[in-house]
């Protein structure tokens, strides 16, 4: 195969891979000046006749409508002599990457790492499925990831024109089987030829289940062994091989596994949200959790967008927690400060009331003194001549001078008058003297 061009166009140079169901080349293509990949379907399940041929081309025509970042382009299809022996090709765009079961061989990644390879090929499938296309066959070899971390999905419909190919001509190719054991689902395994897009989810669950745990979820010696386990045993939960796995993930990677399509995640896009969460909230609430280099995947791509729309929503929430926080701390001080005030004030008036009180149980206190001793105008007088030195008394010293004779206490207003009446009549009687 090697230089030759296909339908005059398409110039292969070099083989990227081969397969049981045929063989990937890559190619120029000489028209639009770009590398390719070429699909060449083995020649026995190529052609067949005209509803062969327009069963290949309406799958691949399909594929071709899935315009998006984690899927493959689909470019154009044809037919090739192989062998001596007529069979069909397709076209695609040349993906720098590597497939996913390499990756697998070589360690076994960190649960955020396969987490957002299968996020992204939850994408893939939610676009496919979307338009009624059903993969059938997804496994790690149909995942590609690209240097930058973009996972890029393949062979979308051509698993489904080979189920159609051998089922029309009742073709087993010596213990060969449409799909991957590992990763098929009961209903396939069951041969049912009804399946829908909840096939695909459990496919990704098993590739998911592998990621994480280092090994697909059923294994056995020979693949009739490993089907009969898909239908009838329950699988271990991923938990039991990875120390510190989420519960969020072990829970869904066990749904995605359901036996029955009914109980799996609605669709890709449920299983997608759920994916794409469990990253944003490992990325936001980990100590060094940040996965946009760790899960390497490009800045530009929606589950990185995910999570920094994620970490921005987390962010905000919790600036408006301090907000509130803050408010209700500024409330309670403005509270705390209107009470003080109320308190001064209720203060002072009792402060007040208290010593009008005090004044009135004075004045009180020394009129019944004063009945009770009954002191006379002499007495007070005799009080007030005792108390001048040099000068009148004032009020204070003439009150002090009472309380030490006589035991009572003179109101201030009381001390005031007696001192001026008392010195004019000291005054009176030091004029009458004098004039004597």
């Amino acid at each position: 195969m090697l230089k030759k061009v296909l339908a005059g166009r398409f110039r292969i140079t070099g083989l990227l891979g081969s397969g049981g169901m045929g063989q990937v080349w890559a190619a120029e293509d000489e028209r639009m000046r770009r590398a390719v990949a070429i699909k060449i379907v083995h020649p026995q399940y190529g052609m067949g006749g005209a509803e062969v041929l327009a069963r290949f081309q309406r799958e691949v025509q399909l594929a071709a409508r899935l315009a998006h970042q984690n899927v493959v382009t689909v470019h154009d299809w044809g037919e090739v002599e192989v062998d001596g022996r007529q069979t069909l090709f397709y076209v695609m765009e040349l993906v720098q990457g590597v497939p996913l079961h390499q990756r697998f061989d070589e360690s076994r990644p960190a649960w955020p790492l396969a987490v957002g390879w299968a996020a992204q090929i939850a994408e893939a499938l939610h676009a496919a499925h979307s338009q009624g296309v059903v993969h059938r066959d997804i496994k790690p070899a149909n995942v590609l990831i690209t240097p930058d971390g973009t996972v890029k999905v393949l062979d979308f419909g051509v698993a489904k024109f080979m189920g159609e190919t051998i089922g029309g001509r009742e073709l087993t190719v010596t213990g060969a089987l449409l799909g991957s054991p590992p990763y098929m689902s009961p209903e396939q395994a069951e041969g049912d030829p009804n399946i829908d897009h909840r096939s695909d989810l459990y496919s990704l669950g098993c590739l998911l289940y592998h990621a994480v745990t280092g090994q697909p979820p059923f294994t056995a010696v020979g693949h009739w062994a490993v089907l009969l386990k898909h239908i009838k045993d329950t699988p271990k939960p991923p938990s039991t091989h990875v120390e510190g796995l989420p519960v969020p993930l072990n829970d869904l990677i066990l749904g995605l596994l359901a036996k029955r399509p009914e109980n799996r995640p609605a669709d890709a896009a449920t299983v997608y949200e759920a994916l794409s969460t469990l990253l944003a909230d490992h990325a936001v609430t980990e100590p060094g959790g940040s996965i946009l280099g760790g899960t390497q995947l490009g800045d530009s791509h929606s589950v990185s967008g995910l999570i920094l729309k994620r970490a921005w929503e987390l962010r905000a929430e919790a600036e408006r927690i301090v907000a509130e926080a803050e408010e209700l701390k500024a409330e309670a001080i403005r509270e705390a400060k209107r009470t003080v005030a109320v308190v001064r004030r209720e203060l002072g008036v009792l402060v007040r009331r208290a010593e009008n009180l005090d004044a009135e149980i004075e004045r009180i206190t020394g009129r019944a003194s004063a009945e009770e001793l009954q002191l006379s105008e002499e007495n007070y007088y005799l009080v007030f001549r005792q108390s001048i030195n040099g000068g009148w008394p004032t009020p204070r010293e003439f009150g002090d001078n009472v309380e030490a004779v006589y035991g009572i206490s003179l109101p201030d207003l009381e001390a005031m008058r007696m001192v001026q009446r008392f010195s004019n009549r000291f005054t009176a009687e030091l004029e009458e003297d004098h004039i004597a």
